[in-house]
């Protein structure tokens, strides 16, 4: 009799971009003690002290062609991804955060770090990747999706940690000890603030009532807004 083989697994690390995903990745290395990959490249995280405390594990030029390798080599991987998901049944950690916060970081990220010239207006209206609300909606449709706040994981709140723990069968290992500042110690540029209402208050009422107009409706049913 032919041994049957269990596949090779992968959960996925998702959100939308500037949600918490690296806050996660820190998560699951300290707390946890389990590395995790990207879809992206190694030049994400230029320092060796920040990959170290994400617990990023190098992909080389071409992180894709690594994930598949890796799979075909019967690896366990956790791998973050901003992309919508696709049509395979891998598990997804997806974090949510509040999304006048994570456009408004997302907005900088693009103009101070990739260097684009975007208004905020088209990152509200999905012209810096995706729409926060179909990112959003179509990943938490997944039947096999734990989400996550982002607000949770900041504070390191017990009952997040431990459906985490749940979900990914591993056991705590560590007390959350993670703050923000240490992050932003370590790169300024990177993790630039941390406050979804320092963020959210950047926003005037022009971008408010654009943001109300094409992710209102989603914000509210995540339980955010008033």
């Amino acid at each position: 009799m032919t041994q049957q083989i269990r596949p090779p697994a992968i959960t996925w690390l998702a959100s939308y971009p500037r949600s918490g995903n690296t806050l996660l990745r820190t998560i699951l290395k300290r707390c946890f003690g389990q590395p995790s990959q990207s879809l992206y490249t190694d030049q994400e995280f230029p320092e060796s002290a920040v990959r170290e405390l994400v617990g990023h594990q190098a992909a080389g030029s071409n992180p894709k062609a690594f994930v598949r390798e890796a799979l075909d080599a019967g690896r366990t991987l956790y791998v973050k991804t901003h992309e919508l998901p696709g049509s395979d049944a891998h598990p997804v950690l997806y974090v949510v955060r509040d999304g006048r916060s994570a456009l408004v970081s997302h907005h900088h990220y693009l103009k101070e770090i990739m260097g684009r010239d975007i208004s905020l207006a088209e990152v509200i209206e999905g012209q810096g990747g995706e729409s926060w609300s179909r990112h959003v909606t179509e990943w938490t449709a997944r039947g096999n999706a734990l989400v996550v706040r982002y607000e949770d994981l900041a504070a390191g709140k017990e009952a997040t940690l431990q459906a985490i723990a749940r979900f990914i069968g591993q056991p705590l290992i560590h007390a959350f000890d993670i703050s923000f500042s240490q992050l932003h110690a370590l790169s300024p540029v990177f993790f630039r603030g941390g406050s979804d209402a320092a963020n959210i208050a950047e926003m005037d009422a022009a971008a408010l009532s654009l943001f109300e107009r094409r992710h209102g409706e989603t914000l509210r049913r995540l339980g955010y807004g008033a």
